[in-house]
């Protein structure tokens, strides 16, 4: 298992690579964590912070890599309903495949092209895309274990009277 953790000294572009050059045909693993320099470089996320851990199972075949990608952890977003951050767990289980033409090709869902001389995949863009499809388009606090709201009472009372006054 190859395990690449967060490092100030590598630019955030360079942390989510996968060198697939030189792997042999069968399986390899490699594990990623994403943290607030990552949501940072991605300001329309709208995620100031966040740690997700994601274990990637990469099979090298002789004409196409396929990836198994899962993705585990918390982001913080902004509530809908009170306006405070707040924790949301996110996961993500999918697929992707590589593969490799000499022509240029559009790139599906599931389906990467590459070049026969590209050595390296850069995750970065999937990862991101992965984590946006995770997080609900509804984003409230959940509740709390009485069966009351989980929101900022105070915030919710400010914007009630906002709303009284109009």
């Amino acid at each position: 298992m190859h395990h690449f953790f967060y490092s100030p000294k590598l630019k955030i572009e360079d942390q989510y690579i996968i060198q697939f050059r030189g792997l042999k045909e069968g399986v390899h693993g490699f594990e990623f964590s994403i943290m607030k320099p990552f949501f940072e470089s991605f300001e329309h996320l709208d995620i100031p912070d966040g740690h997700v851990e994601v274990e990637v199972e990469l099979t090298r075949k002789n004409a196409f890599l396929e990836l198994a990608i899962n993705l585990v952890g918390d982001v913080q977003v902004q509530c809908d309903r009170c306006l405070e951050y707040f924790g949301l767990p996110v996961s993500y289980k999918g697929h992707l495949v590589v593969r490799f033409s000499e022509t240029e090709q559009d790139p599906d869902d599931e389906i990467i092209f590459l070049h026969p001389g590209d050595y390296q995949l850069d995750l970065k863009q999937y990862l991101y895309e992965f984590i946006s499809v995770s997080i609900p388009i509804r984003k409230v606090h959940p509740d709390l274990a009485d069966g009351e709201q989980g929101c900022d009472k105070e915030m919710l009372k400010l914007l009630q009277e906002h709303l009284i006054r109009e």
